[in-house]
């Protein structure tokens, strides 16, 4: 009997620490995941589409993307995005007394990341922003607002364990306030464009 509650007492022992052992690596696994931290920079260049005022009146110029992506809950991926692009007028006689324009973009998402290989990545990611438009006029400079919404695909290459390689591109569905008649109102206030990219991803921090 002595014997047999030895026996019992080393097995439950062993049990208790192959299972405190599996919380700590379960802890340490997903301290690492909430601590990873991306700076991201991509050249982008703007494809608008559709019957509205951007697509038809401006020629937009190609420019660059910067952002920060931290993993949270789960591996999933918040965005933090500035773009910043500028536009000449093409058609002034459609969109008005203006020579050019720039676009400010600042945006949140949230995505989820898809191993592909080992070292290449997928992320489907959904954003949603403000864009402000500073308009320059003949007569001056104005301003117009708006907000959009905009889905990104992205696939990152690891070449090193700090720095990928990014390629994507991001769909904005701009929803802009402008006072305009009610004829020619879609045409002023939604807009549609592509931003294609390709960049660099760099690891800032990981425990």
């Amino acid at each position: 009997m002595h014997s047999s509650f030895k026996v019992l007492a080393c097995i439950l022992l062993c049990t208790q620490l192959g299972w405190s052992q599996e919380k700590v690596k379960d802890t340490t696994h997903t301290r690492n995941e909430f601590s990873k931290t991306f700076f991201e920079i991509a050249y982008t260049q703007p494809v608008s589409y559709g019957d509205n005022f951007i697509n038809k009146g401006y020629d937009l110029s190609g420019t660059i993307d910067v952002g920060i992506t931290t993993a949270f809950y789960y591996n999933t991926t918040l965005h933090f995005d500035v773009n910043i692009a500028s536009g000449d007028v093409t058609r002034p006689d459609l969109v008005g007394n203006i020579r050019s324009a720039i676009f400010t973009r600042i945006s949140g998402g949230i995505g989820y990341p898809l191993d592909i290989t080992d070292k290449l990545q997928f992320i489907p990611s959904l954003h949603i922003g403000y864009l402000k438009i500073g308009q320059n006029g003949f007569d001056g400079e104005f301003r117009d607002d708006g907000v959009f919404l905009a889905p990104e695909v992205a696939f990152y290459y690891a070449v090193f364990g700090w720095i990928d390689i990014s390629l994507g591109a991001r769909n904005y569905f701009d929803f802009i306030r402008i006072d305009a008649p009610s004829d020619v109102r879609s045409f002023f206030n939604n807009a549609q464009s592509v931003y294609p990219y390709i960049g660099l991803r760099f690891l800032l921090d990981k425990v």
